[in-house]
């Protein structure tokens, strides 16, 4: 009877040690880690990322948005909180109110800048820059100036030259099908705003795509582009109108009539004249460039390019950037600024998964030998005897 009660008890303490096991692997930290060794897609990585985020950390990142008055990045690091179910404190969450208005917008002197020469050190000069590739008077200004220089052999930027014969080939001018990619990508280059190594890459495959024979003929021939100056009230008028959500969007559409007013000019002819001036087999990488700079407006808003550009290093890493913000929408950027690269590479999570991979490997050891063993002692039970 005693020896009965001994087996009995040794079975019941070889399922409780597997069932342990289990709940001691599948409730440890590392266990959250071991599907990314199958999937380490930018969607997997945030979300395992996030489900670890200390409410400490994201409290600090969004004061962090505030000093720098990067409000309406605090408003998304809010949300994002509030969604995985953190306690912000209500100060921190009414300092993200954004103690400006439109017209800081509307009347802003570097969007005008932008828009009119060309001249980029903001991000309004930006959006005035890519509003005027949107009517391609932005592009045909740049290739004139950048090309001119190129004929008297002085030095000039291959970059904003390559990007805006892009722009001439292949956008749509006021069209509403405009595609951003090329034109954010020139004027953030411009602007100093694109990772050192990912504005390297450009350059030179902007340089490579570039026959410059075929563009000295075109530029020999292309007459500088005029404005006409009793157009420009109207514009200035019409530039006015636009709001906030208008430049976000790159909706540029209410300045339609104002700027054919202002600059008209025959893009049709101007795309005939550069027809050749890009080499098809070298356009590669800046097209998948372009590509994904709009794919990403696209998805999560041009807020998410300008974190975007400043992080990636290669056409490759813009695309996966892009597959997050497919992901992740309008939450791409308090994601970005929260993680950066490691929104999508593993990069020190490499350590937990190979953590992961080794108490799976111990786990099932240890599994295996338990079950062993209460096999072994199901064996050894006085089993009652059918008769």
């Amino acid at each position: 009877m005693f020896s009965q009660v001994r087996s009995a008890a040794r079975l019941i303490v070889s399922v409780t040690t597997l069932a342990g096991l289990l709940v001691a692997f599948y409730s440890s930290p590392f266990a959250g880690a071991l599907p990314l060794v199958f999937d380490h897609e930018p969607r997997s990585i945030t979300r395992y990322r996030l489900q670890r985020l200390s409410t400490e950390a994201l409290v600090n990142e969004i004061r962090a948005a505030v000093a720098a008055d990067e409000f309406s990045d605090a408003e998304d690091l809010v949300k994002i909180g509030q969604e995985l179910g953190h306690t912000i404190p209500p100060d921190v969450i009414a300092s993200t109110i954004e103690p400006t208005t439109d017209s800081v917008w509307r009347n802003s002197t570097g969007f005008a800048q932008g828009f009119i020469y060309g001249e980029v050190d903001s991000i309004p000069s930006i959006f005035g820059a890519v509003a005027a590739d949107y009517f391609v008077f932005g592009d045909v200004r740049d290739t004139y100036r950048e090309g001119s220089k190129l004929l008297v052999g002085a030095d000039y930027d291959r970059f904003t030259l390559g990007a805006s014969l892009f722009g001439i080939a292949m956008l749509a001018p006021g069209t509403g099908a405009f595609d951003a990619g090329a034109s954010v990508l020139k004027n953030a280059n411009k602007a100093r705003k694109l990772s050192s190594k990912l504005a390297a890459r450009l350059v030179q495959s902007a340089g490579d795509a570039v026959d410059v024979g075929v563009l000295k003929k075109g530029l020999r021939t292309m007459p500088a582009p005029k404005v006409s100056f009793s157009g420009l009230p109207r514009l200035t008028s019409a530039v006015s109108g636009l709001t906030v959500d208008d430049v976000r969007k790159l909706d540029f559409s209410k300045l339609d009539g104002a700027v054919k007013e202002a600059w008209p000019i025959d893009t049709s002819a101007i795309r005939r004249q550069f027809h050749g001036v890009l080499r098809p087999a070298a356009i590669g990488e800046l097209r998948a460039a372009t590509s994904s700079i709009s794919g990403i407006q696209k998805s999560a808003g041009i807020r998410s390019v300008f974190k975007v550009i400043e992080q990636a290093d290669s056409p490759a890493e813009l695309r996966r950037f892009e597959s997050l913000a497919k992901r992740t929408g309008d939450r791409t950027v308090g994601v970005i600024r929260l993680f950066g690269k490691g929104a999508i590479w593993l990069g020190d999570l490499i350590l937990e998964i190979v953590a992961a991979i080794l108490i799976a490997i111990a786990w099932c050891f240890g599994a295996a030998w338990t079950a062993i063993s209460f096999l072994l002692k199901v064996r050894r039970l006085p089993w009652p005897r059918l008769v």
